[in-house]
Order: C-alpha cells, then sequence, then structure tokens
C-alpha cells in the first residue's frame, strides 16, 4: 500500500484482445500446476453449464456466473473451468459450441495494486471489468451492466464480501450480483429483447491430493519459533497433535494481540466505544472482541460509525482510506507546491497505517464470524494454519496478500454447477418492490450456494492440469 499521495484510481475499461485470451487459456495449465501447486481441476454437473452456455451462444439467455471465492486462486482456476473442462464436457454431451468458451471477471479496481504491470495489462486484455467495492462506482456498474446484457462472453462475479480462504465457509452475499441481474432484465425489456437473464451458483472447494500432514507441522514449527512458543515434538503427526497446536498458537496470538490493543489503543477510544476483552471468554467470542476493537480504531481516525458487520465496517474503512491516498480532489500532483504535497503525504501515509488495523481484521474475520468446528478435518486445519500465517506475515510488517503462502501439497479444485435462478421470472415481483426483490434473490442464491458446499457428489467430469 502506498504511503505518500497518489492520484486516483483509474477505471480500466475492458480491452477484450483475443490473443491475449487465447495466450492465457493456453498457458493455464502451466501456471496452475507450477506457480499455484492445482494439478487437477474437476467439475459436478458440468452437463449443465455445457447447456446453459450453448443457449448463451444461440441468443436465447444471458449469463451471470455468480462463483465462490475464498482464494486469490478461484479466478485462474473458474477460467480453466470454462476453457479447459467445459469444451471436453460438451463434447462428451454431444454439443456443439461455436468457439472456445470465455468469461469476463468483475474484479475489484484496487487488484492492479497487488498484481502490478501485469495486471493493470493483461486484465482489461481478458475482459475484466473493475469496480470500487463499498461506494457508487458509475463507470464500473456502467460496464458492467452493458457486458451482462451484450457482451460476447457471460460475467464472472463473487457476491462474497471477500475471501477467507476456508473452502468450507461461505461469507454472506452481498446484493450487487441480484441487484445487477435486474438491472440486466430492465435494460433487455427497453430493447424489447426476449432473452432470459440467470445467475448460475457455481460452487468450488479445495483438496489435498495427499496428506499435507508433514507439511502442516513443518509450518506450525515455523510460526510457533515466530512467536517463541516451546517446540512439541511427536512420534505420530495425527490430527489431534496438529489440532492441539494449532489452537495453542491462536491463543497465544490472541492474547498478544489484546494486550497489544488494549495497551496502545483501547485508552485513546472514547469510553462509550471501548470493547472489554475477557480473557475467560471463549476464543470466539475474544476474536469478535479483538475484530470490533481494531476496527474501531481505525473508525476512528477517518470520522466512521461502526455500523454494519464486520465485512460492510471492512469495506468502508477501505474506501476511507483510499480516499485519502488516491486523491480525487486533486486534479494535477506534480503542480502542488512543495509544502502542499508534504501535507498530503503526511495524509496518506497515516491512512496506510490505519488501514492495517483493517487488513489484520481481513484475516481476523474468518474465525470472528464462524467458530472452529469441535472436530475439523485435515483440510480445514490446514487451511485454518495458512490463515494464521498470513496474519502473522500482516503483523512482521510484510505484505501478505503479495507473499506466495507455503505449500503444503497439490491441491485438487472442484467446482460444482449449481441449479439457475431465473432473474427475469422474479421481474415482476421487482417492479413491485425492488429492495424486497433485491433481498430475496440474494437469499435465494445464499441458499443455492450453501447447498452446493453440502451436496452430495455427483459423477465428476475430471481433466488433469498440464
Amino acid at each position: 500500500m502506498y504511503q505518500t499521495v497518489q492520484p486516483p484510481l483509474k477505471f480500466l475499461p475492458p480491452r477484450l484482445t483475443p490473443w491475449v485470451v487465447r495466450l492465457a487459456q493456453a498457458g493455464l495449465p502451466f501456471w496452475l500446476r507450477w506457480a499455484k501447486g492445482i494439478p487437477r481441476v474437476e467439475v459436478d454437473g458440468g452437463e449443465r453449464l455445457a447447456q446453459l452456455y450453448q443457449q448463451f451462444e444461440a441468443g436465447k439467455i444471458r449469463l451471470l456466473v455468480a462463483f465462490r471465492h475464498p482464494t486469490l486462486d478461484d479466478p485462474p482456476c473458474l477460467m480453466y473451468l470454462f476453457s479447459h473442462l467445459l469444451p471436453q464436457v460438451a463434447r462428451q454431451q454431444g454439443i456443439r459450441l461455436r468457439q472456445r468458451p470465455h468469461v469476463l471477471f468483475v474484479y475489484d479496481r484496487g487488484l492492479p495494486l497487488w498484481l502490478g504491470f501485469i495486471g493493470r495489462w493483461g486484465l482489461p486484455r481478458l475482459g475484466g471489468i473493475p469496480i470500487l467495492r463499498g461506494r457508487l462506482d458509475r463507470a464500473g456498474l456502467k460496464s458492467s451492466r452493458e457486458q451482462l446484457v451484450s457482451g460476447q462472453y457471460p460475467l464472472a462475479v463473487a457476491p462474497e464480501g471477500t475471501i477467507n480462504g476456508m473452502s468450507g465457509l461461505l461469507n454472506p452475499l452481498e446484493p450487487g450480483v441480484a441487484q445487477m441481474s435486474f438491472w440486466a432484465v430492465e435494460d433487455l425489456h427497453k430493447a424489447g429483447r426476449p432473452e432470459e437473464v440467470l445467475i448460475l451458483p457455481v460452487g468450488l472447494r479445495y483438496s489435498y491430493l495427499r496428506d499435507p500432514s508433514a507439511a502442516l507441522d513443518r509450518l506450525l514449527r515455523r510460526m510457533e519459533a515466530d512467536c517463541k512458543l516451546p517446540a512439541t515434538r511427536s512420534a505420530h503427526v495425527g490430527k489431534g497433535f496438529l489440532m492441539a497446536r494449532l489452537l495453542r498458537l491462536a491463543e497465544h496470538l490472541i492474547q498478544v494481540m489484546e494486550h497489544f490493543y488494549e495497551r496502545f489503543y483501547a485508552p485513546a477510544l472514547p469510553s462509550a466505544a471501548r470493547v472489554n476483552l475477557k480473557e475467560g471468554e471463549g476464543l470466539w467470542a475474544r476474536l469478535q472482541s479483538l475484530s470490533d476493537l481494531a476496527l474501531r480504531v481505525a473508525e476512528q481516525h477517518f470520522g466512521l460509525q461502526p455500523q454494519g458487520n464486520l465485512i460492510e465496517r471492512r469495506h468502508r474503512i477501505e474506501q476511507a482510506g483510499w480516499a485519502w491516498i488516491y486523491r480525487e480532489d486533486i486534479p494535477d500532483i506534480a503542480a502542488l507546491s512543495a509544502l502542499e504535497k508534504g501535507l498530503a503525504n503526511r495524509v496518506a501515509s497515516e491512512a496506510s497505517f490505519h488501514l492495517w488495523h483493517m487488513r489484520l481484521v481481513e484475516t481476523l474475520m474468518v474465525f470472528a464470524v464462524r467458530p472452529l468446528p469441535e472436530q475439523p478435518g485435515l483440510e480445514e486445519l490446514a487451511e485454518t494454519a495458512l490463515r494464521l500465517w498470513n496474519l502473522l506475515v500482516w503483523i512482521k510488517g510484510k505484505n501478505a496478500v503479495g507473499a506466495a503462502p507455503p505449500r503444503l501439497g497439490p491441491r485438487l479444485a472442484r467446482f460444482s454447477i449449481g441449479d439457475p435462478l431465473s432473474v427475469s421470472e422474479r421481474w415482476p415481483a421487482y417492479q413491485a418492490n425492488r429492495r424486497q426483490a433485491v433481498q430475496a434473490l440474494t437469499q435465494d442464491l445464499q441458499a443455492e450456494m450453501e447447498r452446493l458446499l453440502q451436496g452430495s457428489p455427483r459423477s465428476p467430469a475430471a481433466m488433469a492440469v498440464g
């Protein structure tokens, strides 16, 4: 994150470039296998996706893909699903597709900050559409709306508020997907076009292709060393042994962070806003209190009221911080006097510093939203350990977003295709009560995506990557 004043984050309009798409599709197997450690991708219900894509190409439907987004690896996996698995399933089903499938992603406008030049250059040429979260982004909404109504390919949107790193935990969905879909129905009606607008829920879960226990043991030892916790060894590295160490590490991290905030930040908060951190409470309750306190520290700096859930508060803090760094009120930074630029840099550096608390909660949030099950699976333990690793990286002053997470072994990415939700059929309800219709559609989408997380396995269409 920049600590000096910057020009506003630019809207990068989509510039779909066929040769860039083909090059990216060709390189995906290598990228997933060697850069992401994902040598295998599978899909349940791929025949449904093939039928819907055929209807999309025939001009019968407009399709918005609402996909699970627990990690930063999901978009390339979804792109692989469309460009490699979907053609294979279509051939097996005797379905003819006119061209190699592709999907257009709606992504956060701040993503190129983490991806650098490759992201700034490549995302628009893949047809990606940037949008600012937590505020009215007219350019992003207009472009997304146009692509959903008339784009060459389906639109893909992650409806969760933020990534959580946990395959089995779905965040509360934001209403943007539902609202965008109703706008598309409205635009089609105005144009006299007959296409039906569908939202297709797509689930995604990761699993390890071999036992990650040994690698998880090594990761825990590294984190224990960072915290100067006594090493714990056992002749048998079983799930119970790993879970006990993970809970000990989590307890230590929470305790240290509680003392940190109580000593250095809680006294500066208004008495009515202070949160009592009680060590006698359970880990989940303490995590919620700690997350609340950290967000209040940032909210106080930016003059925000703590309204909404943790995710909504985090978005508002992020946008407030970016407004102080990426200054829309300064037409030309180069035209500032040295005095004015020095003051603008001071504001930006303080904003960047206070965004640290928000990023901390972003990592803690997965644990504060839902307690760890009493009997988690080995893969759930591994995902939890990786979130704690992210937390430690951030506390140590490094960029957890840009840092490559430790490899615990090769993974399988398994997609599940849900039942499409017809937005067009809900149009009369939207005309009668827009807010209620958007809320109902969002709830139905949440229910379907939750069902996909718990759904029974089908016969998968599988393909090794590379």
